[in-house]
């Protein structure tokens, strides 16, 4: 059901290009991370079919010891099932278990939240904000339509 969804002509392609994408890995492995670090961070992951390691930069947001990232990119299948990732958050390698959530409603939240967060992604989640900063709830219903919500669980040592 929700790869019918990620079909819809509402998502247009990769929400920011793969140029970009390359810069920000590499600076968040540099000694300059802590420019993003705060709300991004990298994940890596093992793709299902080809066993390739992939590297992405992602948006996130904490709870507790539980970390939220969206996606509208087609990646996320290959987190289904709950699967370990590495993280590298502020310059830290952490690891963890990633789990897909496709309910219309925590990721509606999902989205809500990192918007609090950082007001200025609205417009990769294509999200219309009005003037105190509040969604547009049609343009927040089509994002919800189109985004994943992925929940990580961080790992301690034991």
């Amino acid at each position: 059901m929700r790869s019918q969804r990620l079909s819809s002509p509402f998502q247009s392609g990769p929400t920011v290009p793969h140029w970009v994408n390359r810069l920000v890995v590499g600076l968040l492995r540099s000694p300059f991370h802590a420019l993003l670090s705060g709300t991004t961070m990298l994940l890596t992951f093992t793709g299902q079919k080809s066993g390739r390691r992939y590297t992405i930069p992602v948006r996130y947001l904490r709870t507790n010891e539980t970390l939220l990232t969206l996606t509208d990119s087609p990646w996320w299948r290959n987190l289904r099932g709950g699967v370990p990732v590495d993280l590298s958050i502020a310059g830290q390698n952490v690891r963890g278990r990633a789990e897909v959530n496709t309910d219309p409603d925590d990721v509606e939240q999902a989205i809500y939240s990192m918007l609090r967060q950082t007001p200025s992604d609205a417009r990769f989640y294509q999200v219309h904000l009005d003037r105190h900063g509040q969604p547009d709830m049609a343009s927040l219903q089509q994002a919800v339509q189109v985004h994943v919500l992925i929940e990580i669980q961080l790992e301690h040592p034991a």
